[in-house]
């Protein structure tokens, strides 16, 4: 499998932190993640916005009754140790599925939360201002960027689209790499949302595939473009 593909590492990314990415696939996108820096940034994007999520959501008390219930089926008493096999394994399934639907009634929690926040327009990329090819949004609390492709994108092989802040006084600062097709969510770091803020303009740059070796850009800047104000 190739994981050049910024919407495939997201994907992967997102069933790794979930959970839901098991045996030797799993084991496989960890061996990715030593080695490809789109990996490890989606990965820690995607970590970024769990926490942020299990940090927002207020704890909610089960009732008396629903206590009482999962007691029932989670902790087995003596007798119940000595129970036939298939008693015990309806137990399990029993747990496992409550563990799912409670996990599924937290991302949807987020996800409508997500919804509910009006996404700003930051910035608009392209070549020039009657041409995007990208739209970078932003929520008000500036934990990420959202990322919409909005016009053809001129792919190369080998290569790819890098954002980078320009704050002012100071060195371009990496925002991630521009997606291809479709929308791509970038996660940011204390040190990203810092450049930003100090930022009045952002710049594309054409790098490898997996994004600048150096930390700086070393492709031609192909972009610059007006930022809205961030505060």
């Amino acid at each position: 499998m190739r994981y050049e593909g910024a919407e495939l590492l997201d994907l992967l990314a997102g069933e790794y932190v979930l959970g839901t990415l098991r045996g030797p696939a799993r084991r496989r996108f960890e061996r990715v993640c030593a080695s490809n820096t789109s990996a490890r940034t989606a990965l820690e994007r995607w970590e970024d916005d769990w926490t942020v999520m299990s940090l927002s959501l207020a704890p909610v008390e089960p009732s008396p009754a629903v206590w009482e219930k999962l007691k029932q089926r989670l902790f087995v008493s003596d007798r119940a140790r000595t129970s036939p096999r298939p008693l015990r394994q309806r137990a399990w399934r029993m747990a496992i599925a409550a563990s799912l639907v409670a996990l599924a009634l937290v991302i949807g929690l987020y996800v409508r939360e997500q919804q509910q926040r009006p996404l700003q327009t930051l910035a608009l990329l392209g070549p020039d201002t009657a041409h995007s090819v990208w739209r970078v949004e932003r929520a008000k609390e500036l934990t990420s960027l959202t990322i919409r492709v909005v016009g053809p994108v001129q792919r190369t092989p080998g290569k790819a689209y890098e954002l980078w802040a320009l704050p002012r006084g100071g060195n371009p600062v990496s925002l991630g790499l521009l997606p291809e097709r479709g929308t791509l969510k970038l996660g940011l770091s204390g040190p990203q949302r810092t450049a930003l803020v100090a930022a009045d303009k952002v710049a594309v740059s054409i790098e490898p595939a997996g994004g600048s070796p150096t930390g700086s850009p070393t492709g031609p800047i192909v972009i610059v473009a007006n930022l809205q104000p961030v505060g």
